[in-house]
């Protein structure tokens, strides 16, 4: 008997794991423009609507990279069909959209479900009371913008002479972009997950920080719950100690459960060039979740940026959503060929986009380790935007919505309340300190800043003009007399560490590459006698698509390393050459070759832990290489060198090869 009632016990909890989590709603839509906004009014969200005659398309899906549709801007609407088995008693099912460009309104079985605006973040509808085993999803998408959109046209200025006020930067690629699918949940579930993880640099040990927000989604019980915790790393059960208390949670509300775990020993710290990873188990009641985290320590210490006590100084780069036949979309060929250039790159410091990106970008940056900063959407809106209540909850909305997504990726390691916008006024100065406010509301455990395009500029006197006082660090988009911006960046605040979140030279605004060659060169030059200088990403890894004023006939901004289709410009080389922490040098000694990796002190600089220089394939460690020191590799180069062109590489861990040089038979090298 006592077998029997353990088996009806745990019977429910054995149904509910064989339910799958979630179902993906990727693949065939059906899919309309409507130029004249008729949809609504004609009830094409009906369930038993026939889209007769409409596009058959794949979700994920931009329609401005069809050539038909590439300059509507307006409303489109999507649709289809889905058949369900009953849900099973306790459960709750979630319709969930990563991302739809820009504004748009849902329904189920004629059923308006709700609206979100906000193109680059997710947003779900609870579904359990509506959803049937034949089913009709409609939603009407449009990427319209306007002033009261972020990003959006400019408000409060003479349109009839600025041009570039009704438009941003960058192509509204609508759709629905990134990835669709049905959640299935108990009725109590584990929602939003936060973990801070900081270790102890001195005692060797790492405290981890857990929040889970568990939610009771039924109509009339009250729930007792508690959270059980297991700890992973490298899949191995890692032992823990812990302690949750049990709560009630009462139909239709939200608990957060809290613990703290204390690491004592082989803590693993992540860093860009050790990317380890842990993993939390939660389950609370029938639902469990995992997560993935890391533990290291970002600190600004005086100028500079320390990471896990170490001070680090890096370039980057801005990435432009855009590619070929994909717009805005982000399938895993393209980011994964992207990132890897990156890396081989050295762009291991980023404001990496204006606007959220996905979050299988992050979880490369998190597994193959990159610094990145993040943005939500603040493009140059004017003061009367700024000081807009509309306008301030849109964006705190969308800033939120990223923020509680990302939290948990130890690549994050700062967020940015916005770009280029009159942070010299008054509205700019209160935006900047109320944003950074909310965003140590939400996640105090990360740096905040935003790029200036004001800050370096002889109108801004002193500290007080400008609102980088309030930021963490100082970001500053910086087109050409860098050394002279930077010094009264730094006159200004000299206690900050400064970031160049933009700079470099268009491809189609010069006579030949090597102009664009020798302009990076200079500014390289500039940096590396600014020792309080963090970072500088070049504007931009690749070329992008614009309506902006001044865009090239083609309708491309070639500001790319590389260009559209993703072919390496002389640019990329060089920048390998600028921006690898370490350089190579090769000399005749005694009649023997000698080859010294020396690892720069001044920029890029950080302690170089576990790389590699190959020589025709053949790996020789070099250890731990801190700024300014140097590493000889002794005779045996001889036997691994011959007669012809010999290929030598330095390779971070990894595997990405981050300079390359060919050394010819006289022993001179060259790119």
């Amino acid at each position: 008997m006592k077998k029997i009632f353990l088996l009806f016990l745990l019977l429910p909890h054995f149904l509910l794991a064989q339910f799958p989590r979630t179902m993906s709603l990727n693949g065939e839509w059906s899919f309309a423009l409507d130029p004249v906004s008729v949809g609504k009014d004609q009830q094409w969200f009906r369930d038993d609507f026939i889209p007769k005659g409409w596009d058959k398309v794949n979700v994920p899906h931009s329609f401005s990279v069809d050539r038909r549709y590439h300059n509507f801007t307006g409303d489109v609407w999507y649709t289809r069909q889905l058949k369900m088995e009953n849900l099973r008693k306790g459960m709750r099912a979630f319709l969930r959209f990563e991302a739809v460009f820009y504004k748009c309104t849902v329904w189920l079985n004629g059923t308006e479900l709700g609206e979100h605006e906000g193109g680059y973040t997710p947003f779900e509808f609870d579904i359990s009371e509506i959803v049937k085993n034949e089913n009709t999803i409609s939603i009407r998408v449009t990427n319209a913008w306007d002033t009261t959109t972020i990003p959006g046209a400019k408000t409060k200025v003479n349109y009839e002479t600025s041009s570039s006020a009704q438009v941003y930067p960058w192509i509204n690629y609508g759709g629905i972009t990134r990835n669709v699918s049905i959640i299935f949940r108990p009725e109590v579930y584990l929602g939003k997950l936060k973990i801070s993880a900081e270790p102890d640099l001195t005692g060797k040990t790492a405290r981890i920080d857990i929040r889970a927000f568990v939610k009771n989604s039924s109509g009339s019980l009250a729930a007792k719950q508690d959270v059980r915790v297991n700890l992973y790393q490298a899949g191995k059960n890692v032992q823990v100690k812990y302690k949750v208390d049990k709560q009630d949670i009462l139909p239709g509300q939200e608990a957060v459960f809290e613990t703290s775990i204390l690491l004592r020993r082989d803590v693993k710290l992540w860093s860009f060039d050790t990317p380890e990873l842990y993993e939390a188990e939660l389950i609370c009641g029938f639902d469990t979740v995992k997560q993935k985290f890391g533990i290291r320590s970002v600190k600004i210490s005086g100028t500079k940026l320390l990471l896990n006590g170490e001070p680090v100084r890096m370039g980057g780069c801005n990435r432009p959503l855009d590619y070929p036949g994909f717009g805005s979309m982000d399938p895993k060929q393209i980011l994964e060929k992207d990132l890897t250039l990156i890396k081989n790159g050295s762009m291991e410091l980023s404001r990496i986009s204006h606007y959220p990106v996905s979050v299988e970008l992050l979880d490369w940056a998190d597994e193959h380790g990159m610094l990145l900063i993040l943005e939500a959407g603040n493009w140059q809106m004017t003061p009367q935007q700024m000081s807009d209540p509309v306008m301030r909850e849109k964006f705190k909305s969308q800033f939120r919505e990223m923020i509680e997504r990302d939290w948990n990726h130890p690549s994050v390691i700062a967020w940015s309340v916005g770009n280029e916008y009159q942070s010299s006024t008054p509205e700019g100065q209160a935006w900047t300190k109320d944003m950074i406010a909310y965003s140590r509301e939400l996640d105090p455990s990360r740096l905040v800043t935003f790029a200036s395009m004001l800050v370096f500029r002889d109108v801004i006197k002193k500290p007080e003009d400008e609102a980088s006082q309030y930021v963490d660090f100082i970001s500053a988009n910086i087109y050409g007399n860098h050394l002279k911006h930077l010094q009264h960046i730094h006159e200004l605040y000299p206690y900050k560490p400064i970031y160049v979140s933009e700079f470099g030279i268009r491809a189609d605004h010069v006579k030949s590459e090597d102009e664009r060659i020798q302009h990076l060169i200079k500014a390289v030059a500039d940096f590396r006698k600014c020792d309080f200088l963090i970072g500088a990403s070049i504007w931009t890894f690749n070329d992008y698509q614009s309506l902006y004023p001044g865009t090239n006939i083609d309708g491309y901004r070639h500001w790319g390393l590389v260009d559209a289709n993703r072919q390496l410009r002389e640019m990329y080389v060089t920048w390998q050459e600028q921006f690898s922490p370490a350089t190579i040098q090769v000399a005749n000694v005694s009649g023997k070759l000698q080859i010294t990796v020396h690892a720069r002190a001044d920029f890029p600089s950080y302690v170089l832990h576990n790389y590699e220089l190959r020589i025709n394939g053949n790996a020789f460690k070099l250890g731990v290489l801190k700024p300014g020191e140097s590493k000889i590799i002794p005779e045996q180069v001889s036997s691994v060198v011959g007669n012809k062109e010999n290929i030598i590489e330095l390779v971070k861990p990894g595997g990405f090869v981050i300079l390359k040089k060919v050394l010819n038979s006289n022993g001179l090298m060259q790119n």
